[in-house]
């Protein structure tokens, strides 16, 4: 091989791929994964990573040299780099795409830190006083040089002697950044002891989990799930193997890794997720690379870290969209690349869930993979829910949002000093701002939605593209002055609480908060300890929050979820109010549950309402297979879109046509079927005309690569976009 395929980082333009020409000297050294040092045009040396080798370049190109390899160990390996060709090919989109998400930039910048470090050699030489500076770095052993100068009162003039006369030697050491060491854990906890029912499912899984298979676990909130996760890793570990345990939040990948961290030890284990700094991340990679971690925790970034050894894979929470990348490319879902890795490894995935996905459930059910816990921990009660029909209590409700029956709940809940969780799936204060002369909706200038007011920044906010704007004075329609803020968001159940409880303490958790590092685990361990009587909060307190205090969970529009346009609607909504409705009565004292509604007799709702999921799965599953849906078929999603509309749906309508000819040509067009193209639910986006083409892959791999084969062979104009989503989170 003469060529060095290396991947390389250009300021303002992100990560591409250049050959570069292997020198003789380096021909028995370079391996796939190492970094080394090329020239780069006006840069000068950079640092690369190669990714690759050929004994030939297409075309007559002049090729510059590696100039020197500046790691001999690789910081990954081909199997996978293997693993990242895959993911390219499943999600439609090339290599690099895919290695600019998986490997963090500053890997390729060199991002290690390092300090002096001193070690003693000898006293020879030295004088009386220099002998009893030596002596305390001959008792501590190698230190960092900061803390011996401090600890022996000493200069730096002095330790400069001492190293010239080679009484001790100064050192340049790599700090291990450890993102753990704001938990400050001092003592590991012994493993709780397993309940008959816990036992029972621990001995099936363990039993089943002989090579590569893919397990669920569904057991209601609060029936110790973790606990049968815990022994299992336990196992593991003591097998000789690595875990990798997925959780959706990186709220939760907190809560989780201080919870394995007291079980299993801080040097045993790393976190890993987007708001970790790219230092931490860097050390993480090294250490993970060496084999030096057993168990690393994380959001869906972690599917990517280069974890050795893998002897067991965990997905809590598997039904969680935020598994899903769905913006930029690529669009992967880590429980679909989890899949994968576990293949490679040979190694059991397990799957958990209180509501798992209903695709899941039923490929469980058929391949005789699934284990259940039925019942909450030591037998306790699953809290009762309460259905309150704002059509009978709306005009009563306080600012007719906040019910009677609600606040006579949360009166008697603080009154027993316990706690509460409020839940409105909407963050900002109001959701849309209407003329009330005309009914004119401010909408987004770049996306045909609503605008969000956000009364903190008293400030009007898109969600999707982050445009905002002041408050109008006059209707841009009609110009009248009678706009008027309606809707609720949590900025508004948040006020709205405040004027009914001032007294106590209030607080919000939604994305708008987590502007400060940490901040979400600071909140939570707040709620935890206490601080916090009424946590206000969108779908992130609607799992993992396990506060044995809190005793009332109100779920302020219990329609919220239902109401969209998507096939997936029913099960997202269900799934949210049983999530959320598990909150309550984890501890000695019985739970209780509201939702509020104006439509109580929908079907998933009741469900939600009487926690049984089997219900609810017999009836969306028998929805699906009539309508061909997941998991009777597999989603592909093409989206096409320009500023000019007319083009956007001419070049969507050509695709169709083309893929629809081919489809019946090969005759499988039952098989394969073409949806569209229609118009996008959200019509535009970011100022751009939006049309999309579902795809129905009935015929599994072979369908897959059937499309990606066509979809290679596309070029699209400058001006078109076209987005590729293969199992679409949702089709707005």
């Amino acid at each position: 091989m003469k060529y060095a395929l290396a991947l390389v980082n250009i300021k303002g333009l992100g990560v591409k791929t250049f050959s570069y020409l292997i020198p003789d000297e380096m021909k028995d050294k370079i391996q796939i994964g190492q970094a080394i040092l090329v020239p780069f045009g006006r840069q000068g040396l950079i640092n690369a990573f190669c990714v690759g080798f050929s004994g030939y370049l297409p075309g007559d190109f002049k090729v510059k040299k590696i100039s020197k390899i500046l790691d001999e160990k690789p910081l990954f390996s081909i199997d996978y780099l293997k693993l990242l060709e895959w993911v390219a090919n499943y999600y439609c989109c090339d290599l690099v795409t895919v290695l600019n998400a998986a490997i963090p930039l500053k890997l390729i910048e060199k991002a290690s830190k390092t300090e002096q470090a001193v070690e003693f050699v000898k006293f020879d030489g030295a004088t009386k006083r220099q002998k009893e500076v030596l002596e305390i770095l001959q008792i501590s052993g190698k230190m960092p040089l900061i803390l011996f100068e401090r600890q022996a009162k000493t200069t730096r003039n002095t330790i400069k002697k001492l190293e010239e006369l080679g009484c001790l030697k100064i050192t340049a050491e790599e700090l291990y950044r450890n993102p753990l060491d704001i938990l400050k854990i001092t003592e590991k906890e012994p493993l709780f002891e397993l309940s008959p029912d816990q036992q029972k499912v621990y001995e099936g899984i363990k039993n089943k989990a002989e090579g590569n298979k893919t397990i669920l676990l569904h057991g209601v909130t609060a029936s110790g799930k973790t606990e049968v996760y815990f022994k299992l890793i336990d196992d593991t570990i003591k097998a000789g193997k690595n875990v990798l345990f997925l959780v959706p939040e990186i709220a939760l990948a907190s809560q989780l890794t201080k919870r394995l961290a007291k079980k299993f030890g801080t040097d045993d284990v790393a976190i890993w997720h987007s708001s970790i700094s790219d230092g931490e991340r860097y050390d993480v990679w090294q250490k993970l690379y060496k084999n030096e971690i057993k168990i690393l925790a994380g959001a869906r970034s972690a599917v990517f870290a280069p974890l050795q050894n893998i002897g067991l894979i965990i997905i809590d929470e598997e039904h969680e969209g935020a598994y899903k990348q769905t913006n930029p490319a690529p669009r992967y879902d880590a429980r679909v690349v989890a899949r994968k890795l576990a293949e490679f490894h040979n190694c059991p995935l397990l799957l958990g869930s209180a509501t798992p996905d209903i695709s899941v459930y039923y490929r469980a059910v058929n391949s005789g993979n699934l284990f259940e816990l039925r019942k909450r921990y030591n037998d306790a009660k699953v809290p009762p829910v309460t259905v309150i029909n704002m059509q009978e209590y709306g005009r009563a409700a306080y600012k007719n949002v906040i019910s009677k029956p609600l606040q006579v709940a949360i009166n008697e809940t603080l009154e027993n000093n316990q706690q509460v969780i409020l839940l409105i799936n909407r963050r900002g204060f109001s959701t849309f701002t209407q003329c009330q002369a005309c009914g004119h909706v401010i909408e987004c200038p770049n996306c045909a939605i609503p605008m969000i007011w956000h009364a903190r920044e008293q400030r009007l906010k898109c969600h999707y593209c982050n445009h905002s704007e002041s408050f109008p004075d006059f209707c841009p329609e009609c110009g009248s002055d009678a706009l008027k803020n309606s809707g609720t968001g949590t900025q508004k159940i948040e006020q709205y609480i405040k004027e009914l409880y001032p007294d106590k303490k209030v607080e919000r958790i939604d994305s708008d908060i987590l502007v400060r590092k940490g901040e979400h685990i600071r909140l939570l361990e707040r709620f935890q300890k206490g601080d916090i009587d009424i946590l206000v909060g969108t779908q992130m307190i609607a799992k993992g929050l396990d506060n044995p205090n809190v005793t009332l969970v109100g779920v302020i529009s219990a329609d919220a979820s239902f109401n969209l346009p998507d096939f997936r609607a029913s099960e997202r909504g269900f799934q949210l109010l049983t999530q959320v409705a598990g909150r309550a009565g984890r501890g000695d004292f019985a739970g209780r549950v509201f939702f509020q509604t104006y439509n109580p007799e929908f079907y998933a709702l009741e469900s939600a309402k009487s926690q049984n999921y089997g219900e609810f799965f017999e009836k969306e599953i028998a929805a699906r297979e009539e309508f061909d849906y997941p998991p009777f078929s597999q989603i592909i999603r093409l989206v096409l879109a320009c500023e000019n509309n007319f083009r956007a749906e001419k070049s969507a309508q050509e695709i169709a046509l083309r893929l629809c000819t081919m489809v019946e040509k090969y005759g499988i067009s039952e098989r394969l079927e073409v949806l569209g193209p229609t118009n996008c639910v959200i019509e535009r986006l970011n100022g751009q005309y939006r049309f999309q083409i579902l795809i129905k892959n009935k015929m599994d791999e072979k369908g897959h690569r059937f499309i990606s084969s066509f979809l290679n062979k596309i070029t699209m104009p400058k001006d078109i976009k076209l987005t590729i989503d293969v199992d679409p989170l949702d089709i707005l």
